[in-house]
């Protein structure tokens, strides 16, 4: 097969394609937490060497002082990668500390890993120290849940368990959990503006996918049940990551599919993730109606926030029932998602909106996707939506979209 590849690019292009190249890194630490010492031999044969003083750097310590978080890039001075090209970074580390990092994990004991290119849309961070990280089974794959201690908090053993049953809730649209490789970090927080479970979310691409939780520790089983935040953000790894000033994209899909997952895994009624649905369009039409989902994106999230959560969920919602409608029942947006993430996921680059609407008609040999984006993407105002959630002729649709599932129940489409 490499051999077929490399003839086809000689004959397309008249040039070899060129060589992946590996870099390797071994990684110090010493048992205070005060000193990393990097070294690495990169593809050329050349070397780098230093130390790292981890209190004259951005971080935090933990759990009183037993753990250390740190973002990757103020220790890290990683070789510019593209293509195939990987680091593997070694890890000597003290017999009682660890390390939790965003990469892919070669082996079970955490000291060895394989760091690729990615879209970095954002800082990774690094935690090492005394703390717990454990696999957890989520549908097909082993997923890390790493739980960082503050100083007066720690992560409930069950709140893994909440942490697993979220996460599942994603295999519910294909079967499939969308990275076998993503990682979760939990932080305990206590607030006092919010009665939220779940205080924060968000999904950090920088060498690998990490979803971060600010969690409630003496949040009870039902609050986090049916607590969107983590759904939400779960949902994220369905796609790749789309540009920042196209962000209406991604939040869109997110904010549409957290309540089609929370129906169909019992948390909430079809009538009940109906609504919701209903609300947050009519929010997003009232939101900043003189300007177009990708002004208001680029724009910024402060006056339009609703207009970027809901613009794009919009357009899912009415590719989704156009997509079943049209097909008889053969395809959806649950059959366009598990077709991306066999051939594109994880991506390691970052796309427009309309590049993943293009992928997304390829999948399905259509052109829904593409028409949709062209329609709304730049004209002021709000996608009209209200027939896909009123007209008696989808109701059946509508009904088999929020119908509860079970993971044990799919499987490739």
């Amino acid at each position: 097969m490499l051999l077929r590849t490399i003839i086809i690019c000689v004959l397309l292009t008249g040039v070899l394609p060129a060589r992946a190249a590996t870099h390797e890194y071994t990684v110090w630490l010493d048992a205070e937490l005060t000193t990393l010492r990097v070294a690495g031999r990169l593809a050329d044969g050349s070397t780098r060497s230093y130390d790292v003083d981890l209190d004259s750097i951005d971080q935090h310590r933990a759990g009183n002082a037993q753990t250390i978080v740190v973002p990757i890039n103020q220790w890290m001075r990683r070789p510019r990668l593209g293509g195939a090209d990987e680091v593997i970074i070694s890890f000597q580390l003290p017999d009682d500390i660890r390390v939790s990092v965003p990469w892919q994990p070669l082996d079970q004991d955490g000291r060895r890993y394989r760091l690729v290119s990615s879209p970095q849309s954002g800082t990774g961070l690094a935690v090492f120290g005394r703390f717990d990280e454990v696999f957890v089974p989520v549908a097909d794959v082993q997923m890390r849940v790493a739980s960082v201690p503050s100083d007066s908090d720690s992560i409930p053993e069950e709140m893994i368990e909440w942490t697993r049953q979220t996460a599942e809730n994603v295999a519910l649209a294909y079967g499939r959990f969308p990275n076998s490789h993503a990682r979760v970090l939990l932080f305990p927080a206590r607030s006092w503006w919010s009665d939220s479970a779940v205080l924060f979310g968000r999904v950090v691409r920088d060498g690998g996918e990490t979803v971060e939780l600010l969690v409630d520790p003496g949040g009870s089983e039902e609050r986090f049940l049916g607590d969107w935040t983590a759904t939400h953000e779960f949902t994220h790894l369905m796609l790749p990551y789309v540009t920042r000033s196209q962000r209406w994209v991604s939040e869109g899909f997110a904010q549409y599919y957290q309540n089609v997952l929370l129906a169909r895994a019992g948390h909430h009624t079809a009538e009940e993730a109906w609504e919701k649905i209903r609300s947050g369009l009519e929010q997003g039409r009232q939101s900043s109606p003189q300007l177009s989902p990708n002004q208001a994106a680029r724009d910024g999230i402060r006056n339009s926030r609703m207009k970027i959560y809901w613009s794009g969920a919009a357009l899912a919602m009415m590719a989704e029932i156009e997509l079943r409608y049209r097909s008889g029942g053969a395809l959806s947006l649950d059959v366009a998602l598990d077709r991306l993430e066999a051939c594109c996921l994880p991506s390691r680059r970052t796309w427009s909106g309309r590049e993943l609407f293009e992928q997304l008609d390829k999948l399905i040999d259509g052109d829904r996707f593409v028409a949709l984006y062209d329609r709304y993407a730049d004209v002021p105002g709000f996608p009209d939506y209200e027939k896909y959630l009123e007209g008696p002729e989808f109701a059946d649709i509508r009904a088999a979209i929020m119908a509860r599932r079970y993971t044990r129940e799919l499987g490739r489409q």
